[in-house]
């Protein structure tokens, strides 16, 4: 009798562990962005010449086709803190974009955003893209208009530099 009761006893913890997993996953699926939840994208500029910066946009989320008329949709873009556009960034210094964070069960890029910077006192601009999945963050650079300089993007962090 003991050891039929044993057996019950352990059924029935493993089916409450089993329900409290269960629960505990669909309030985490069900739940949407957070109001305070961000994700902190650095700048730091590695270079010897002040960047400005010159635009934050939306990033969009996909082509259209040539031969037919399409409105091309953006990612949400939003920001819990940023630089204002105009600001400027000296050599050595860091700038912070947080952008905000979504969590979506179906995954994919949950918000985004493109940044411009030009070099001050030339033609040369850096635009990075930064984007926030449900479960990393990625992000891209490309210089535009000089090969003096160059950029990385890697996850969070982003620099600018001289080519030396």
């Amino acid at each position: 009798m003991d050891e039929a009761r044993s057996r019950k006893t352990k059924r029935r913890g493993a089916t409450a562990a089993l329900l409290l997993v269960t629960l505990a996953a669909l309030g985490l699926l069900s739940a949407g962005p957070a109001s305070a939840a961000s994700r902190g994208f650095s700048l730091h500029n590695l270079s010897h010449a002040d960047l400005k910066l010159e635009s934050v946009k939306p990033v969009p989320t996909g082509l259209c086709s040539p031969n037919t008329h399409c409105v091309k949709p953006h990612y949400p873009m939003d920001f819990e803190g940023r630089p204002d556009v105009g600001s400027e960034i000296e050599p050595g210094a860091w700038e912070i974009f947080d952008l905000k964070y979504g969590f979506s069960p179906l995954g994919g890029i949950q918000y985004a955003a493109d940044i411009v910077y030009g070099v001050v006192g030339t033609n040369a601009m850096v635009e990075y893209k930064i984007y926030v999945w449900s479960t990393v963050n990625t992000s891209e650079c490309k210089v535009h208009g000089s090969s003096k300089y160059s950029c990385t993007a890697r996850d969070t962090r982003l620099t600018f530099n001289d080519e030396r």
